[in-house]
């Protein structure tokens, strides 16, 4: 297991290791009935003029890593066989950036990746990791429900490949979210559908991260951006994933993922090139291990009511 910083490489479509289908025509199997869980939508109200305005210098400054949730005492878990996903898998592919002038040649799930901004209010102002994902707007990033969804979050706004502070692509603000609630570290997923500044779509410009839905757990990768002194930017650990007690996917020996980590991608099938698939969004601790969710029906139906609007 390590950690390291990675430089943006060349995307290209991820293996598959199920059906392919398009996000036009990806179906989900529902869950067993009875199931807690449930979906949320938000929308924002406040104009660009205003959300840029809301950002000020001193508010980037001192936004604070998200609070993850209360991680679960005990010693390291013992790696157990994954369970069969009660829904159908689904793979939804990676695309490339197709915009004017854009890095065509160097996208990767390292260009994707990026630091994620928002306020609660009375709480204040946060930051997280989101990544972009595949859609039909070309608009969505997946990010975890615990950066403020259900909280009354808001100020929502993302910098794809962020780094120590520059912001190569620029920002995008937000436009509507969606998230699974109910459940636990399972089930801590959240989309968000990004604006258009200058009629510009984030997946057009930096490419997208494929979707993996109720897979099982292989090896994986954890992505995100650690907040505080000197942990500013994308890192990386890496290992075999494994089931959780309640479902949630599990790494051990990930060092590194700390604060405005939260909401990265976890990952598998990952190439040389950069590409990947992503199945779930990074969660925090259980125990000694890292935590992330599943990409489960919930999240399915989730993303495409985020990826269908326009």
């Amino acid at each position: 297991m390590r950690t390291g910083r990675i430089t943006l490489t060349t995307l290209a479509a991820a293996a598959t290791l199920c059906t392919v289908l398009t996000p036009a025509t990806a179906v989900a199997q529902e869950r067993p009935a009875g199931s807690p869980t449930g979906t949320a939508t938000a929308v924002n109200t406040l104009s660009r003029a205003q959300l840029d305005a809301y950002w000020t210098p001193e508010r980037l400054r001192t936004a604070k890593p998200a609070p993850a949730p209360k991680a679960v005492p005990g010693t390291r878990p013992t790696p157990r066989a994954a369970t069969a996903p009660t829904g159908k898998p689904v793979h939804v592919p990676a695309t490339r950036p197709t915009a004017d002038g854009a890095p065509k040649a160097r996208s990767s799930v390292w260009g994707t990746v990026g630091r994620l901004h928002f306020s609660v209010p009375g709480r204040g102002n946060f930051v997280c990791s989101a990544n972009v994902v595949t859609s039909n707007n070309r608009s969505v990033v997946a990010t975890a429900r615990h950066c403020g969804f259900g909280e009354g979050g808001t100020n929502y706004r993302f910098a794809p490949g962020y780094n120590k502070g520059a912001t190569p692509q620029g920002w995008w603000g937000w436009r509507s979210a969606g998230w699974v609630t109910g459940g636990g570290q399972e089930n801590d997923n959240a989309f968000l559908v990004l604006d258009t500044p200058g009629g510009r779509r984030v997946q057009d410009v930096v490419g997208s991260t494929g979707l993996g839905f109720n897979w099982t757990s292989g090896y994986a990768r954890i992505l995100g951006l650690p907040g505080g002194e000197g942990k500013d930017f994308a890192v990386w650990c890496g290992g075999q994933g494994f089931a959780g007690p309640d479902g949630q996917r599990l790494m051990n020996n990930c060092n590194g993922m700390t604060g405005g980590a939260s909401g990265g991608a976890w990952i598998e099938n990952y190439q040389p090139d950069g590409s990947a698939t992503q199945t779930g969004a990074y969660s925090g601790s259980f125990g000694a291990a890292a935590a992330a969710s599943s990409f489960r029906t919930e999240a399915f139906n989730v993303w495409n009511g985020a990826q269908n609007t326009w």
